[in-house]
């Protein structure tokens, strides 16, 4: 009788599994302009602005994950790692070393191969 008591004790305490924060993730400063990763863990975005003056251009989204419900949301979550420039794009890779590329010209985002 006391374990079940012990353990419906147990189910009604929040879970506590929390992620570690991120590592931050160096920008990348081309022509003028800084590059910056930012997000909440559900979506990611490159951060466009005006490196003498911090002013922001614009922002692209990267990616978007959905929350499973059943699941503690704070493990789910994921981050930009890393960003490089390549020509006139933008390698940008998460945590799951799953990678995009943003034109950043046109803002247009796809998904490609790691390099």
């Amino acid at each position: 009788m006391w374990l079940a008591a012990v353990w419906l004790i147990g189910m009604t305490l929040p879970l506590s599994a929390k992620r570690v924060p991120p590592q931050p993730v160096d920008p990348v400063i081309h022509d003028g302009v800084k590059y910056s990763a930012e997000g909440d863990g559900r979506t990611a975005f490159v951060v466009a602005n005006k490196a003498a003056t911090g002013e922001k251009l614009w922002s692209a989204e990267i990616f978007h994950i959905h929350v499973k419900p059943f699941l503690e949301e704070d493990v789910q979550w994921v981050f930009i790692r890393k960003l490089k420039l390549e020509g006139d794009e933008l390698l940008v890779e998460d945590e799951k070393s799953r990678c995009y590329m943003l034109n950043l010209t046109t803002k247009h985002v796809q998904k490609t191969d790691c390099r």
